[in-house]
């Protein structure tokens, strides 16, 4: 029976392997997170992530530099003790972007500050002690660009 089927018969039946934007997806369905690529690696090439800075970039500008960067929301914090600045860690595929959202910001961009997965921020680099933050002056939510992964952040904790 197996010797009655011929190498076309097989060729017919081949199923192409899964991208490796689908395999992410799959991860991330599946158990949150993934070994793979970075998701925001898959998105670089498209507008407007092709115009943002990755966190390796990030720490080797001067201070005071206008930039754009982008980056999965992994915490949300508003210490008590900080004059209601929230803090934001973002997360690309090459590190941890810190950024600083004052309160006149907050109350602008609040739809995207509190339930973003995926924020662009645009802000002012700031480094000092070897610590570097983005300032942010603006954040747009760009969470439909990871519609089907389920990301979430920890949030004021």
């Amino acid at each position: 029976l197996m010797d009655e089927h011929s190498s076309a018969d097989e060729g017919a039946f081949a199923i192409a392997p899964p991208s490796m934007t689908e395999n992410v997806l799959f991860d991330y369905q599946s158990t949150g997170l993934t070994l793979r690529t970075h998701p925001l690696a898959l998105l670089r090439q498209q507008s407007p992530f092709d115009q943002c800075r990755k966190q390796s970039e990030l720490i080797t500008m001067g201070n005071r530099r206008f930039v754009r960067t982008a980056g999965l929301v992994t915490c949300r914090q508003r210490p008590g003790t900080a004059s209601g600045v929230v803090f934001l860690t973002l997360e690309d595929e090459t590190g941890n972007i810190n950024v600083v959202v004052w309160p006149g910001v907050q109350e602008q961009f609040r739809a995207a500050l509190m339930t973003a997965q995926l924020l662009l921020i645009k802000g002012t680099v700031e480094s000092r002690d070897g610590v570097t933050h983005v300032i942010a002056s603006a954040l747009y939510d760009h969470s439909h660009a990871l519609s089907r992964l389920a990301v979430k952040s920890r949030d004021f904790h």
